[in-house]
C-alpha cells in the first residue's frame, strides 16, 4: 500500500530508527494499525453502516486524513512560534528582573479576561479531555488566550511550562475543523486525539512519545488504539513542521558506562518510589493551592492579587528568581550532575504557586525540571551516574503526574535512544503504580485502576474522587 510505503519512508529518515528495537516497536503497530484499518473500515463498516460503498469510504478516509495533516501543519507551525516567543520573553525578563514585581498585574489580566471572556477555557487541557470523552464545547478564543497568557506568564516571572499552549491549540483547532468539516462523531475525536499528538510532538521535538500522549491522555489504563494512525501521522507531521520552520530543541546523553550491581538496583528502585512520590506530591500541590484559594478568596480578582503577591515574595525571599520560566538550567545541572534535590523541590513549590494562581503555560517542563534534578541529587549522594538517574527522574516524575506510562518509555527513546529502555519501563511503572489516582489532569477518566486497592475508583474522573470520598 501506498500509505504504508509512504510512513516506512518517513519514520526510517528519523534518527529514532537506527535503533533496532525501536524500529521493531513502530513497525509492529504500523502492521496492526493497518491490519485495524484494513478490517474496520473495509468489512465491519460496510455491513454495519448500510454496506457503504467502497468509494465512500475511500472519500471520507481522504477527507480525515486531510484534516489530520492541516491540524499536524497548523499546530507545528504554531508551536515553532510559541517556542520562539518564549525564548525572547525568556531573555527579555533576565536581563529585566524588575519584572516580576509586576507579576501581580498580569494576575489581575488573566483572571478578568477568562473570568468574562474565556468560556470554560481557563479549563485549560482538561476542556481538550471533555471534548474526547463527552464533546464539551471547545471555544476559538482559547487557543489565541492561551498563547498570549503563556508568553505574558512567562515574561512576568510565572513558574510554568509550555505544552499546556500547544496541546491545548492542537485541540481547538482539530475541534473546530471537525466541525466545520462535519465529521463523524468517531472520526471528530479520532481527530482530536490526533491534535494533541501533533502538540505535544512539536513542542518538545518528541514525535513517537507524542503519538502516544495522544492516545493516553484522555483515559487511566486504557489507550485509544483507534487513533493509532491518525496520532503517529499527526505527531511526525507536526513535529517536522516545526523543525521546517527552524525550530531546534536541546539536547541531553546517558552516559554509557554504568555499573549494575545489588546495591544500584536497590538504589534505583529507591528512586523511582521517589519519582512516583513527586508527581503525586506535584499533582495534589497544585489542585489543593487552587481550590483553597477558591475557598479562601470569593472575589476572584482579590484572588489573583493576592496569590500572585505569594508568588513574588516566597521568590525574593527564597532567592528563587533562577525558577522563573521553565528553567531549563536545571535539566543541563542534572545531566553534569550539579543539581541538587532541594532545587527539585523549590521549582516543584514555585510552580504550583504559579498554576495555583492562574497562569497559563503548562506542568510538563517543569515536570522535567523536578525530575531531572531529583534524580541526579540521588545519583550524586550515592556516587553513581547522574545522567541515568537524571534522565529517568526527567521522564518518570512527568509520565506519572501525567498518567501516561507508555508515552513515558517512548519519550525516553525519543530524548535518549533505546539502550537504557529496561531501566525507562521500569522506572516508568513502578512511579505510575506509586503516584495513585492523582494526576495534572482532572478530567481523566479512570478506565482501569493502578491497583487491586482502587478498584473503589474505576468509572470516575480524578475530579470525582474527592466527592465520592475515594482513598487515593
Amino acid at each position: 500500500m501506498d500509505l504504508s510505503k509512504t510512513a516506512i519512508k518517513l519514520m526510517t529518515s528519523t534518527s529514532l530508527f537506527v535503533e533496532p528495537l525501536a524500529f521493531f516497536v513502530f513497525i509492529s503497530l504500523l502492521i496492526k494499525g493497518v491490519f485495524s484499518l484494513v478490517f474496520n473500515k473495509i468489512i465491519f463498516r460496510r455491513i454495519s453502516m448500510q454496506k457503504k460503498t467502497s468509494v465512500t469510504i475511500v472519500k471520507e478516509s481522504g477527507i480525515f486524513y486531510g484534516a489530520v495533516l492541516i491540524v499536524a501543519v497548523v499546530t507545528g507551525s504554531v508551536s515553532h512560534f510559541l517556542l520562539a516567543g518564549l525564548t525572547w520573553v525568556g531573555n527579555f525578563r533576565d536581563s529585566h528582573s524588575y519584572l516580576l514585581y509586576l507579576l501581580p498585574l498580569l494576575g489581575v489580566l488573566t483572571a478578568y479576561t477568562y473570568q468574562n471572556y474565556g468560556k470554560n477555557a481557563d479549563k485549560g487541557n482538561n476542556l481538550i479531555i471533555e471534548s474526547i470523552q463527552k464533546e464539551a464545547e471547545v471555544p476559538v478564543r482559547m487557543g489565541f488566550f492561551t498563547f498570549i497568557f503563556t508568553l505574558l506568564s512567562h515574561l512576568f516571572g510565572a513558574s510554568v511550562g509550555r505544552e499546556g499552549s500547544a496541546v491545548q491549540i492542537g485541540g481547538v483547532i482539530s475541534n473546530k475543523l471537525g466541525e466545520y468539516l462535519k465529521l463523524t462523531k468517531k472520526n471528530r475525536k479520532l481527530l482530536i486525539h490526533a491534535g494533541i499528538s501533533a502538540g505535544f510532538s512539536s513542542i518538545f521535538g518528541t514525535p513517537l512519545a507524542g503519538a502516544f500522549f495522544g492516545m493516553e491522555m484522555a483515559y487511566i489504563g486504557k489507550i485509544e488504539r483507534n487513533a493509532l494512525l491518525s496520532c503517529f501521522t499527526a505527531a511526525y507531521i507536526g513535529n517536522f513542521s516545526a523543525l521546517a520552520w527552524g525550530t531546534t530543541h536541546s539536547h541531553h546523553f546517558i552516559s554509557p558506562t554504568i555499573n549494575v550491581s545489588p546495591q544500584f538496583i536497590l538504589i534505583f528502585l529507591l528512586a523511582s518510589i521517589l519519582f512516583g512520590l513527586a508527581g503525586r506530591l506535584f499533582a495534589y500541590l497544585t489542585h489543593t493551592l487552587k481550590r483553597l484559594y477558591r475557598q479562601i478568596f470569593g472575589n476572584y480578582l482579590l484572588r489573583a492579587v493576592i496569590t500572585a503577591l505569594i508568588v513574588v515574595v516566597l521568590m525574593i525571599v527564597f532567592q528563587g528568581q533562577k525558577y522563573e520560566g521553565l528553567s531549563l538550567w536545571m535539566m543541563d545541572d542534572a545531566f553534569a550532575g550539579l543539581a541538587t534535590i532541594p532545587q527539585a523541590l523549590f521549582k516543584l513549590l514555585f510552580t504550583s504557586l504559579s498554576l495555583g494562581a492562574g497562569f497559563q503555560g503548562g506542568e510538563v517542563t517543569p515536570l522535567f525540571d523536578i525530575g531531572a534534578a531529583l534524580g541526579s541529587g540521588i545519583a550524586t549522594t550515592f556516587q553513581l551516574s547522574p545522567s541515568l538517574f537524571a534522565a529517568v527522574g526527567m521522564i518518570c516524575v512527568f509520565g506519572c503526574a501525567a498518567n501516561a506510562p507508555l508515552t513515558t518509555i517512548m519519550l525516553g527513546i525519543d530524548l535518549f535512544g533505546s539502550k537504557m529502555i529496561p531501566f525507562y519501563v521500569a522506572g516508568a511503572f513502578i512511579s505510575y503504580l506509586v503516584s495513585g489516582h492523582q494526576g495534572i489532569y482532572t478530567a481523566q477518566l479512570i478506565v482501569r485502576p493502578k491497583s487491586l486497592f482502587l478498584q473503589h475508583d474505576k468509572g470516575y474522573r480524578l475530579s470525582e474522587l474527592p466527592q465520592k470520598g475515594s482513598i487515593k
